[in-house]
């Protein structure tokens, strides 16, 4: 009887710290952090209370601005978003179907899920093909120069498989990779707002499209700016703060670079084109519009595969942040109405 425990005791320990437990584990884990976080956080306040005076390491020249032009990208719609951002006679049925769902994919496929870091729709995905067709004919509106731009996106999946979708007729002729930058990560509080890649530097190995492992994930991203799931102590705004450094501050070792080598670095970055999130976009224009403003921008979210366009600007003599409203430009479907 004794040896017979001790053997089924070795069982369950072989069972415990097997590969499948420990991605069961880190499910569980991420579910937890998930409802703490949607109690306790305050991710997207309703005013902005920081300063826009950013100083930078970086060197700069007296009396001048430097502009870059950012190319803001919604995602297409989200599973979780055609659950709960419509209504009507169905929704109870797709509610069920999702439960189901989400019930296998936690004991069968760890790495995923319908709730948590919430993947493209069926119709999401025919949202950022179309987008592809938009960029591949948009004749220099978005820019394919790697010698000054890149294509950053955050790290939830929605806004990757976007990327890798919408970008695509980029990203096959210039090889580049995308890079993942958690700072980009939505201001909310839901659920479908924490990422499974949980892990600093690493995607979890989720599907996407027909990619799946790390290698092949590893093909098309770079992760290198990916720190994890946000946390409740830095909001929406504090992240946009890591971002805008990113932006301007080329002294540091996790500023942006254009996408082929420079020896100048991000002095030479003249685009970034962001793929990510209606509120992180809508809280963005807020911040750094004038108070004055009136701008769609600030009042409304971007379409599923919307694009808009706009420089923003540094002065380097008072650090101010700020965007030239003159150069908003929507280049494909624009803003909601209602």
């Amino acid at each position: 009887m004794f040896l017979f425990m001790v053997f089924a005791l070795l069982i369950a320990v072989a069972i415990a710290v097997a590969p499948a437990a420990q991605a069961l584990r880190m499910k569980l884990a991420t579910y937890a952090l998930a409802v703490q976080f949607m109690l306790v956080a305050n991710d997207l306040p309703k005013t902005f209370t920081g300063s826009n005076y950013m100083r930078m390491n970086a060197p700069a020249t007296e009396g001048s601005k430097r502009a870059i032009r950012v190319v803001f990208i919604r995602h297409g719609q989200s599973v979780w978003n055609s659950l709960f951002n419509s209504f009507g006679t169905t929704w109870p049925i797709r509610i069920l179907k999702a439960m189901v769902l989400e019930a296998m994919y936690f004991f069968l496929d760890p790495f995923e899920s319908v709730i948590i870091d919430s993947p493209l729709s069926s119709k999401g995905s025919l949202e950022a093909e179309e987008l592809a067709r938009f960029i591949r004919t948009a004749d220099g509106k978005i820019s394919f120069d790697t010698n000054t731009s890149l294509v950053v996106c955050s790290n939830l999946r929605r806004a990757m498989e976007t990327a890798l979708l919408a970008m695509r007729p980029r990203i096959s002729s210039t090889r580049e990779k995308i890079v993942v930058d958690s700072s980009l990560q939505e201001g909310s509080r839901n659920m479908d707002a924490q990422t499974l890649s949980t892990e600093r530097g690493k995607l979890v190995p989720c599907k996407m499209g027909n990619l799946a492992s790390p290698a092949e994930l590893g093909a098309f991203f770079d992760a290198h700016l990916n720190a994890g799931n946000k946390t409740s102590d830095v909001n929406v705004y504090g992240r946009m703060d890591e971002f805008v450094r990113h932006l301007f501050d080329g002294s540091q070792p996790d500023s942006y670079l254009p996408a082929t080598f420079s020896a100048l670095g991000n002095a030479e970055l003249k685009e970034v084109i962001v793929v990510g999130h209606s509120s992180f976009f809508r809280c963005f224009f807020r911040r750094f519009l004038p108070p004055s403003s009136r701008h769609i921008s600030k009042a409304r979210k971007l379409r599923n595969c919307g694009v808009v366009a706009f420089e923003l600007l540094r002065n380097e003599s008072t650090n101010e942040v700020y965007i030239d409203e003159s150069t908003i430009t929507v280049l494909h479907k624009g803003f909601l109405t209602v």
